[in-house]
């Protein structure tokens, strides 16, 4: 097979270029397939049997006539009207007798089809051309044929030839570059066509014929071609079919064509369809040289991103923003920030001005890679590597309103409510992905989605698709989680959310597109189920009770009340007995416009309620939906103990508002605003780590935070700010201050470096500035 050049690129070289325009002037009463087979023989052009690539010829002598390089003998006409299959003349039999699953099905076979097997290649265009949707048996280029056979008849067919030239979502997925495409495309099969006949209904039987298909494609084109393939494609229009027989099958999707068609034109003509891949050669990217995106990144422990000089280096130097000077400067404005994270940009730079004007050039370029996924880059990559150091992460998402409604000259705002006087109020939402260990650990920023809204009466309305909608953002973390699966495919990614979360359209969209990613969602409708007459609550209230826990509620803040929304009264933490009810539920898909085709969903849901509260307290009670197992109490507590870990994004966003104070930008415009919150998420998630390692990690030594001075300082302070941890010492030796060791208590560094780590650089730094700065005093008693 030649694969060092096109055949293409050969005939535009300057021998190709000579040998055709030397043919045509001495055979002017020649055709072009006569041409073809001359260039074919003189640079010996063959595929992997030897044969001669006239096909392929032929079109590269029209592609580059069109260019200008020559000018071709007329085409040689076939006659009037269009090409027109061989077919039988009567429509293929239908089957008899069909049962209705595949197990049952007798004599169940792919027959192969070629066009020296008269009879079956008209039974195969005969069945494409009737029954098929897109009535069209042609195929050029390599191809295989099958039919589906049985003892009943025939039950479909399918076919397989060259792949889309180029295809955004499955380049992308393999990762190879133009050179890497050109060498190796022959080794993607398209499944052309696929059909099983209207007429028949047998559960399980496309899932069955593509894993028998999957097991003989390979062989057959390899007999036939002289090389085997090593992928598979297809596409699925989700218009019409829901492509589960590919999921069952074990395909993968890999993303949603652009709608162009094979070789269509620039703009969309045809419905956009889902990609699905599937690997015939599991070794496929050694073999094409692609080193897989798993092994491109290595695992990052938390440990060794608390260090406390090159933090900031670590989080942002790999961020793409287009220009590397841009990216130093970053880093620049992040140090500063990371000096003193409660302080506004003005203040983080000390009065400099040329800092502070660089500072406002960057925030106010408009460059596209300067957005927060830009900023966020370089985290983000930190992030997945802390990941992959886990064998189940949790990925929280949620959305937060900030307040910019004093901001009277800031232009492109939203709505985000209303106050006391009924007067809406303007701002920002904010919606995000929190990486966090089962423990609770914070390991980043997954992503960050800064948006202004506005209230609309038709974003609610059922006749609009999901995509058009602001709740799609709760899909779009999924479709990132379904992309950073690919560089940690060992780990388990359980996406969380709160009632808001509650979309079917969530539900359909990870069976349908993110099977490997999990669901954890806190139920706010009461949903319909299948063969079921009760609801979903009703259906698990009347369960009985399957397990018993005790669990420790927190204390519960007041809250002032508003016009809007009632308050809340303060109640202390206590321990709650809860009972726990759970079972496997079909989830009906909502009689509205843009579900109603949609298939039913399978999930499991578990109640947990309280029993006996105290009085004049409101009893816990959760309806959570999952895609993971629950089989027995262990597993329903760990999903329970799961949930609880949402609260940790609350509490990051407390942190973002109330210690980085994201609220009290002065910037005059949304996008000036997104791009410097950006920067501050990163200082949120890091004070975070550090206060919950201080709190959970005490024995961690003081040097893998603070810098030596800081310590130093910090234990010649701990008589004044802790005075009760120096009872009982020895004089002489000093109480690390805040849960930290030091150098100076500690005989050596720990033979164990605890698993979980986070916090306190901020923590302790406040009790340092505590006795210069009052601000820094008093956001630090807000958060600690």
């Amino acid at each position: 097979m030649d694969t060092k050049s096109t055949i293409q690129e050969r005939l535009a070289g300057g021998e190709g270029t000579a040998l055709v325009k030397e043919w045509l002037r001495a055979n002017k009463g020649k055709g072009r397939a006569a041409l073809a087979r001359h260039v074919c023989e003189r640079l010996d052009m063959r595929d992997a049997r030897g044969r001669l690539r006239q096909g392929g010829a032929q079109k590269a002598l029209r592609v580059l006539e069109a260019r200008g390089y020559w000018r071709l003998p007329k085409p040689q006409s076939r006659g009037p009207g269009r090409w027109k299959p061989r077919r039988l003349g009567q429509r293929v039999a239908e089957p008899r007798k069909m049962p209705e699953r595949v197990e049952q099905v007798q004599g169940l076979s792919l027959v192969g089809v070629s066009r020296e097997q008269d009879e079956l290649f008209r039974t195969w265009n005969e069945l494409i051309e009737t029954e098929h949707p897109l009535h069209d048996s042609r195929m050029v280029g390599r191809q295989v044929r099958y039919l589906i056979g049985s003892e009943h008849g025939w039950l479909g067919a399918l076919g397989f030839g060259s792949c889309a030239l180029r295809l955004a979502p499955r380049d992308e997925w393999i990762g190879w570059d133009e050179p890497t495409r050109r060498l190796f495309q022959d080794r993607v099969l398209d499944m052309r066509r696929f059909l099983i006949r209207p007429s028949v209904h047998c559960e399980n039987l496309a899932s069955r014929v593509l894993s028998m298909a999957a097991e003989r494609v390979g062989p057959d084109f390899a007999r036939r071609y002289g090389f085997e393939p090593w992928l598979l494609e297809s596409f699925v229009n989700t218009e019409a079919y829901e492509g589960t027989c590919y999921q069952a099958a074990n395909w993968l999707c890999v993303g949603e064509s652009s709608g162009r068609g094979r070789n269509g034109p620039n703009k969309p003509q045809v419905a956009r369809k889902e990609v699905y891949v599937y690997e015939l050669n599991r070794r496929w990217r050694r073999q094409m040289g692609i080193v897989p995106k798993s092994e491109q990144i290595t695992p990052l422990s938390l440990e060794e991103s608390l260090c406390a000089e090159g933090w900031v280096e670590a989080e942002f130097g790999e961020a793409d923003l287009g220009h590397q000077d841009t990216t130093q400067r970053l880093l620049r404005i992040a140090k500063a920030k990371a000096r003193n994270p409660s302080a506004s940009y003005t203040e983080c730079f000390a009065g400099d001005r040329h800092e502070l004007k660089a500072y406002y050039r960057f925030i106010g370029k408009q460059r596209a890679q300067m957005s927060p996924e830009g900023i966020l880059s370089g985290h983000r990559r930190q992030t997945i590597r802390r990941i992959k150091g886990y064998g189940r992460v949790l990925a929280i998402q949620d959305t937060t309103d900030l307040d910019f409604s004093d901001r009277l000259h800031c232009n492109d705002l939203g709505d985000i409510g209303k106050n006391q006087t009924g007067a809406v109020s303007q701002g920002l939402k904010m919606h995000s992905a929190l990486a966090l260990s089962e423990d609770g650990l914070p390991l980043g920023v997954l992503g960050t989605h800064i948006y202004a809204s506005h209230f609309d009466s038709e974003d609610k309305a059922h006749n609009r698709p999901i995509e058009e909608k602001e709740s799609y953002r709760w899909l779009r973390t999924i479709e990132e989680l379904r992309e950073i699966a690919q560089w940690v495919p060992e780990t388990e990614l359980i996406a969380v959310g709160d009632r808001e979360s509650d979309l079917f359209e969530l539900f359909d969209y990870r069976r349908r597109k993110a099977r490997n990613i999990h669901l954890l969602v806190r139920a706010r409708y009461d949903r319909c189920l299948e063969e079921e007459p009760r609801k979903l609550f009703a259906h698990l209230e009347a369960l009985p009770v399957m397990g018993e826990a005790h669990i420790a509620v927190p204390r519960q803040r007041e809250k002032k009340g508003k016009p809007s929304k009632p308050g809340r009264i303060g109640l202390p933490a206590r321990r709650a007995k809860v009972q726990l009810h759970w079972d496997k539920v079909t989830i009906s898909a909502p009689q509205t416009t843009q579900t109603r085709h949609m298939a039913a969903v399978e999930l499991r849901a578990l109640l947990l309620r309280e029993v006996d509260p105290p009085k004049g307290v409101k009893p816990l009670r959760w309806v959570l939906l999952t895609t993971v197992q629950i089989e027995s109490r262990k597993q329903a507590l760990r999903c329970v103990r799961w949930y609880s870990r949402r609260w940790r994004i609350e509490e990051w966003h407390r942190v973002l508002k109330s210690g980085c104070r994201v609220e009290a930008h002065q910037h005059q415009s949304a996008a000036k605003l997104a791009r410097a919150i950006a920067i501050d998420t990163v200082m949120a998630w890091r004070v975070m780590l550090l206060t919950l390692l201080g709190r959970e990690a005490p024995e961690l030594r003081c040097e893998l935070i603070f810098d030596p001075w800081e310590c130093r300082l910090l234990e010649e302070l701990q008589p004044f700010v802790a005075p009760e941890t120096m009872r009982g010492q020895k004089k002489g030796l000093y109480a690390s201050p805040l849960p930290i060791s030091s150098s100076r208590d500690s005989a050596g560094p720990s033979t164990e470096t605890p698993a979980i780590c986070p916090d306190l650089k901020r923590s302790c730094a406040v009790s340092v500035a505590s006795t210069t700065s009052k601000s820094a005093t008093g956001w630090g008693k807000e958060y600690l």
